[in-house]
């Protein structure tokens, strides 16, 4: 069996989807694929033409607007910031830091990324792993739904705090292994499909894979927070068309439509919050600023 990709401990059997088994860790308790590298990268890597078009459909207003929040909180109060993007896609993201003043760079290897990439106008990298990067090089470095797919988890977080700049912060999210659904084992599907997600993180394992001893003396704090709960959109869907119906030929309702869909987002996030049972974990990290020795407390902080 596989052994850890975090800890190199001994795999433990816990649960069999379709061809794949589940393992857990012996030593910290992760629970990831016992798929192979080359398995995990054949499916990731694996991008029809109609993959464009697919993000597309899916992808509407109250995606805009969470990205919109989340490039907000990351550049607020600071100008002229680099920020790099992993899994970049079609640059939704990328293109509310760009609204920002921020230099934008994405890495993705789907090939319709790089049509995106020019035509946006942001600059497309190889995978972090593969690119020549000057370390320290970005302000902001963000991956949103990604690292649940990379098949060495620990070996691109410590490439991320290479290139990321002393006093810099790098933002995670990935599906909760620990979210309320799958604790009743009520959903499979998007959350649980090995190969394709190789690595299913807990807020503790989430946590602890930026704690971790090879790490501390860059890392100076950790939070961690679960958010979301999916059902939400199909909520801004209903409204949204609703509000369309009853906005047409009515001067003055835009702004009031905005203001909802706003309110939408946040009770997206917040509703997920409580007891670390929402749909998504994020995280944010920031690394030490230069000349920092790496002894003063208060190193990490979880929430919740």
């Amino acid at each position: 069996m596989k052994s850890c990709p975090i800890c190199d401990g001994p795999g433990e059997r816990r649960s069999r989807i379709g061809d794949h088994w589940l393992l857990r860790c012996g030593d910290c308790g992760f629970v990831y694929a016992d798929s192979t590298d080359q398995e995990i990268e054949e499916v990731n890597f694996q991008y029809g033409e109609s993959a464009e078009q697919h993000y597309a459909d899916v992808q509407g207003g109250i995606d805009t607007l969470w990205f919109d929040r989340i490039s907000t909180s990351l550049t607020r109060g600071r100008d002229g910031l680099k920020v790099l993007d992993i899994g970049c896609g079609n640059g939704m993201l990328l293109r509310q830091f760009q609204k920002r003043g921020c230099t934008c760079f994405g890495s993705d290897p789907s090939p319709w990324a790089r049509v995106c990439a020019e035509r946006y106008g942001y600059t497309l990298l190889p995978l972090i792993e593969e690119a020549d990067i000057e370390p320290g090089f970005f302000d902001v470095i963000t991956s949103t739904s990604a690292l649940e797919h990379i098949a060495r988890p620990l070996d691109h977080v410590r490439r991320v705090m290479e290139i990321l700049k002393p006093g810099g912060v790098a933002y995670f999210t990935i599906p909760n292994y620990g979210s309320l659904p799958i604790r009743l084992h009520l959903v499979k599907g998007r959350l649980v499909n090995p190969p394709g997600h190789c690595n299913y993180f807990t807020a503790r394992t989430f946590r602890s894979l930026f704690l971790r001893t090879d790490l501390s003396d860059q890392v100076a704090s950790v939070r961690v927070r679960s958010y979301g709960i999916p059902e939400i959109h199909a909520v801004y869907q209903r409204v949204t068309r609703r509000q369309t119906k009853a906005a047409k030929g009515t001067p003055g309702k835009p702004s009031r439509r905005l203001w909802c869909k706003k309110a939408l987002v946040g009770v997206y996030y917040w509703s997920g919050t409580p007891f670390g049972l929402g749909d998504k974990l994020e995280a944010h990290v920031w690394k030490r600023p230069a000349g920092s020795n790496g002894s003063e407390s208060g190193v990490a902080k979880s929430a919740p």
